[in-house]
C-alpha cells in the first residue's frame, strides 16, 4: 500500500512543526508540504494532491473554507481539523459526502502515534469521485458552428463546474465563464478546471480570442469578463465599480452576449444572491437558450432561484443533466425553436 501523503496547515509554526515531526516518525505517512494561510493551503493542495490534509480549526472558519472543501473532494482529499487542545470531536471532510462526516480531532498534545493512527484511519476512508455530468451522445459534427456557452456561478461553483465542464467534449463550442471567489484561489482554481477537464480552460485576459474547445474564465479577475461580437469572438476585461454586489459579474458577462444571444446557451449555476438573474433574462428575450440549475442540486438555491422567478430560466435541470442540456442545445439551429429535452 502506498504512503498516506500529508499537507499540514496552520498559521502556528510550533504547531505544524510538531505534527511534521510525527508523520515524518512513521513509515506509512509521508509528508509533502505546509501552508501558513488559506490561500497557500489552498495553492498547495491542488498543486500536490494530498491524501490527508491536516488543517488548523482557525483556517476553516472564514466563508472561503467552501472553496477549500471543494478542493478536498475534486481530489479526494480527506480533512481533518487540528487543534492544541482535546474537543472531542470536529468535523473532517469525506469526498463528496454531502455533508461533513466526524471524526477525533487531532490534539497536538497527543502522542506522536496516536497522531498518526488518526491520520492513517483517515488516509484509508473510501475515496469517492465527483459525478460529471452525463455526456450526450452527440458526434461533434452535429454541433451548430458559431455557437457560444455562458456560464455564472457562485457558492458551490467549484463542484458544479467540474461536473459541467467535465461532461464537455474537447472541441465543443467556446465557453465564457464567471465564478465569484477571491483573487488569492484564482489561479489554482483554474488549474484545478483545466487538470480535469478535455477542453481547456484559462484564465481570461483583455483581448483574447475565444475559440472551439476553451473555456475563458474570470474566478476572482480584478476587472468584469465581457464578449465582444466578431470574428473571432475576444474577450474583454474592464475595470469598473461592482456590477450586481460583485467583481466579476454574471450579468456583466450575460448582457454583453445580447447583441449576438441567438448563438448563445446561458448557464446560470447554484450561487448565493442575484447576480446573473436580470442578464440571463435580458438574453432569454433577446433569443438564447437559458438553463438553471435545480434546486435539489444546488448547494445554494440563490441566483439560480432569482433567475427562474423572473422567468429568464427555460430549461430548469439538475446538475448531472446541464452539460447534456447544453449540447443538446449547441446542436439546435438558431431559427429552429423546438424543446431540448
Amino acid at each position: 500500500m502506498p504512503d498516506i501523503k500529508v499537507l499540514v496547515a496552520g498559521a502556528n509554526p510550533v504547531m505544524r512543526m510538531r505534527l511534521v515531526k510525527a508523520i515524518r516518525s512513521n513509515a506509512g505517512l509521508r509528508f509533502i508540504g505546509e501552508a501558513s494561510d488559506l490561500p497557500e493551503t489552498y495553492t498547495r493542495a491542488e498543486a500536490l494532491e494530498p491524501d490527508v490534509v491536516l488543517i488548523a480549526r482557525e483556517l476553516t472558519l472564514p466563508g472561503e473554507f467552501t472553496l477549500m472543501k471543494a478542493l478536498f473532494r475534486a481530489l479526494n482529499s480527506h480533512w481533518i481539523t487540528i487543534d492544541h487542545r482535546s474537543t472531542g470531536v470536529a468535523n473532517a471532510g469525506r469526498p463528496n459526502a454531502g455533508n461533513d462526516g466526524a471524526l477525533p480531532a487531532i490534539d497536538t498534545a497527543l502522542p506522536p502515534d496516536e497522531i498518526c493512527r488518526q491520520i492513517i484511519a483517515a488516509g484509508r476512508l473510501e475515496p469517492r469521485q465527483i459525478v460529471p455530468g452525463n455526456r450526450v451522445p452527440l458526434p461533434v459534427a452535429a454541433l451548430q458552428p458559431g455557437k457560444i456557452i455562458l456560464i455564472g456561478s457562485s457558492t458551490g461553483g467549484v463542484d458544479a463546474l467540474l461536473a459541467v465542464l467535465s461532461a464537455l467534449p474537447a472541441d465543443c463550442p467556446p465557453v465564457a465563464l464567471v465564478q465569484h471567489t477571491g483573487q488569492s484561489f484564482s489561479e489554482s482554481l483554474i488549474r484545478l478546471l483545466d487538470r480535469r477537464c478535455a477542453v481547456n480552460v484559462v484564465a481570461a485576459r483583455d483581448g483574447m480570442d475565444i475559440h472551439p474547445g476553451l473555456v475563458c474564465a474570470a474566478a476572482g479577475s480584478p476587472g468584469h469578463l465581457r464578449l465582444k461580437p466578431g470574428r473571432p469572438l475576444r474577450a474583454s476585461l474592464e475595470a469598473g465599480p461592482l456590477i450586481s454586489g460583485h467583481m466579476p459579474s454574471v450579468d456583466a458577462l450575460f448582457r454583453s452576449a445580447v447583441p449576438f444571444a441567438s448563438q448563445v446557451v446561458a448557464v446560470l449555476l447554484t450561487g448565493m444572491g442575484r447576480d446573473g438573474a436580470e442578464g440571463l433574462l435580458d438574453l432569454r428575450r433577446a433569443g438564447a437558450v437559458t438553463i438553471g440549475q435545480d434546486q435539489a442540486t444546488s448547494v445554494v438555491y440563490g441566483m439560480p432561484r432569482a433567475a427562474w422567478e423572473l422567468g429568464a430560466v427555460q430549461h430548469q435541470v439538475g446538475l448531472g443533466e446541464i452539460a447534456a442540456t447544453v449540447l443538446r442545445a449547441c446542436a439546435v439551429k438558431s431559427e429552429e425553436r423546438r424543446v431540448i429535452s
